[in-house]
């Protein structure tokens, strides 16, 4: 990519933020608020994040994030602590310096006056509100059904937001506790051949992948993969193309049309 006069871009650097707020929503899920992020304006729904706290070399790499909320130079991290580094951001307090490199890669397609359905497991959550939020502000909501799905009704975060959004919300547990028993594949409406937007553990994903290529639905998929850099340096968050023999989550991605992939 050149820029009109003929220079490249400037490669994104990390910039220093500060954490105002450690929201707990449930037992290990937490919202990181923090200033500092005037640099993250642009961002669109789906893109992320690189993240590590003043921990020095232990763990070595950053962790990527997708970001929930942008607004007037703050954003807010929705995270799920499962490994060393989200446990240490998970004890972040106020006044704690994080350091942040983004907006990175490519996100979901903005909302349109058109059914669309978007699926959210765990804290895939994150980039599904904030796209909602969007369709809100565009006065685009009752175009969108959201589908949110987790293992039980405590796993279940911020619905209150979500209703504010005032899209369509449908809840699906695995045990019964809220919503419809099952998994979001199991109550996805797909009347109309709508367009689906969807973030969420890797079974999931792949689920939708194939329905979607079944019924010829145009499918957007946020993947999962374990990145080291953000930016395509370590080539670790590589996964199985049909154009090509490999995808990158960081720069092709993370949000891939189901077809562009061969899983």
């Amino acid at each position: 990519m050149t820029l009109a006069d003929g220079r490249s871009p400037d490669p994104p650097r990390y910039f220093p933020s500060v954490v105002l707020e450690n929201r707990t929503l449930a037992p290990g899920t937490f919202v990181l608020r923090l200033s500092g992020c005037g640099a993250l304006g642009g961002t669109r729904a789906g893109q992320f994040v690189m993240v590590r706290g003043e921990w020095g070399y232990d763990p070595l790499l950053p962790r990527a994030m997708s970001v929930m909320r942008v607004e007037n130079g703050f954003s807010e991290l929705l995270i799920k602590a499962v490994g060393k580094g989200t446990r240490l951001l998970e004890r972040s307090r106020p006044g704690d310096r994080i350091w942040v490199l983004g907006p990175l890669g490519r996100g979901f397609p903005p909302p349109e006056a058109r059914r669309q359905v978007l699926v959210a497991g765990g804290v895939g959550l994150a980039p599904l509100l904030m796209w909602a939020e969007e369709a809100a502000r565009r006065g685009l909501q009752s175009h969108a059904t959201l589908v949110y799905g987790a293992r039980t009704a405590a796993d279940l975060v911020l619905l209150q937001d979500l209703r504010s959004t005032g899209v369509e919300l449908m809840l699906a547990t695995e045990d019964g506790t809220a919503g419809r028993r099952g998994r979001v594949t199991d109550v996805l409406p797909l009347d109309g051949t709508p367009r689906i937007l969807a973030c969420g553990p890797t079974p999931m994903l792949r689920a939708l992948h194939a329905m979607a290529l079944a019924r010829s639905l145009e499918c957007h998929l946020s993947v999962e993969e374990e990145m080291g850099c953000g930016v395509r340096v370590c080539l670790g968050c590589a996964l199985p193309g049909t154009e090509r023999p490999f995808l990158y989550a960081c720069s092709d991605g993370p949000v891939l049309r189901a077809e562009e992939i061969r899983w």
